[in-house]
């Protein structure tokens, strides 16, 4: 069975009020959606209660859902939608706030036969931070949840050239902050 049908089964079982089928998909998509709010707001706190905000969405706009349509893309537009709604709302704590992380500096890693990697991983995160919030959106959604760029372009409505163009700006973006880090041939 596919995980497409398999979706399908648990959301008509949610629909006729099984409460194993919400919870089922729950446990099934509740870490990616953490992992990706986690990547938009660099805020575990925050990505948890974006998450529910996500669920809770889902919950009473069930109905709405198309049959025909990806279930974890439909949760990622949700919570595409209440990050950038976060974002709207919150923009001047949400630049104090990353001013404090840059300031703060980075840890010192224990060096081990990864550390190289484990580096080139960190201060990859430390470039996605410096994009733009549409770059990093359509990075993060296809680089960590593995969106297809016409879902990508669905969820943020607009074209797919769209998303590919901010693509390209987010790596280009991404490239030239590594090599003001030292990093090169990226």
């Amino acid at each position: 069975m596919t995980d497409k049908e398999e979706d399908r089964i648990l959301f008509d079982k949610w629909m006729k009020g099984d409460p194993q089928g919400f919870s089922k998909i729950y446990e099934k998509y509740n870490q990616r959606l953490f992992g990706f709010l986690i990547k938009m707001t660099f805020d575990e706190g925050l990505a948890e209660d974006l998450m529910q905000e996500t669920f809770f969405a889902a919950l009473r706009n069930a109905h709405q859902f198309d049959r025909n349509r990806n279930l974890l893309s439909w949760f990622y537009g949700i919570a595409h939608k209440k990050a950038i709604d976060h974002f709207r709302h919150k923009k001047v704590e949400k630049d104090h706030k990353e001013e404090g992380e840059k300031a703060v500096g980075s840890k010192i890693d224990v060096p081990d036969k990864d550390a190289h990697n484990k580096r080139i991983r960190e201060l990859v995160n430390e470039a996605v931070l410096t994009l733009d919030p549409t770059q990093r959106e359509v990075f993060l959604l296809r680089e960590l949840g593995g969106v297809p760029f016409k879902e990508i372009a669905a969820t943020m409505d607009c074209p797919v050239n769209t998303a590919l163009g901010r693509m390209r700006l987010a790596l280009k973006n991404i490239r030239k902050e590594l090599q003001k880090r030292g990093v090169h041939g990226v």
